[in-house]
């Protein structure tokens, strides 16, 4: 992707800090530049689309910005503090979750446990707390399933709740994997090709989601 690759994005409130800027950056894969000094600057409440054809660099970006993959040049500045350098849970952390792709999550495990899982940076409890404040820890738990309930209810999957996500569609398995994301509470939220390989009514559903997300 070239510092000249084509974004959309809606017109910028005048005077708001962007949330989180890409400067220049540069990444290579031996003797091939998937990011040759691109940037982009992201403000909130802003949605940003980056757009290109297959092989473009766009997975690229993304993965620079969320951790995944360091770039060699140019530096990455997510609400202030400089995010080059930092591993992925520390730039999640942050506020900043992304979706893949792919559907990256547990099929064996069902709705409400995935995006539970999503939920995991805000616990305060670990395993040897549970088991020696049992009832403290079971009211943490019960107040992130009233968070991930908000979720299940706003991408309308409350009949598949407790369904293993294995043996839903695809179309369904993306919302799960948007609602994983949802449960960190980002301030930001990357999704990379969001509605690859949905059918037209399933894309339609995902983008009245993401409005109301907004």
């Amino acid at each position: 992707m070239s510092a000249e690759a084509a974004t959309h994005a809606e017109p910028n409130v005048s005077g708001m800090r962007p949330m989180l800027t890409a400067d220049r950056l540069r990444m290579s894969f031996g003797g091939v530049v998937a990011l040759n000094e691109v940037s982009i600057e992201i403000r909130p409440d802003e949605p940003i689309a980056v757009i290109g054809p297959n092989g473009a660099g766009k997975t690229s970006l993304m993965n620079c910005m969320s951790g995944f993959y360091r770039p060699q040049q140019g530096r990455i500045v997510f609400d202030g503090e400089q995010m080059v350098g930092r591993s992925v849970h520390q730039i999640a952390r942050s506020g900043l979750a992304r979706t893949f792709q792919g559907t990256h999550i547990f099929p064996g495990m069902t709705v409400i446990e995935n995006i539970l899982i999503g939920r995991h940076m805000h616990m305060r409890s670990s395993i040897l707390q549970a088991f020696v404040h049992f009832h403290w820890a079971q009211k943490e738990e019960a107040q992130h399933r009233e968070v991930v309930e908000e979720i299940i209810e706003l991408l309308e999957i409350e009949s598949i709740r407790h369904q293993p996500v294995g043996t839903l569609g695809y179309g369904l398995r993306k919302r799960v994997d948007l609602g994983r994301a949802l449960a960190q509470e980002p301030k930001i939220l990357l999704m990379d090709e969001p509605m690859a390989g949905m059918n037209n009514e399933e894309k339609e559903d995902l983008a009245r989601f993401i409005l109301d997300v907004r």
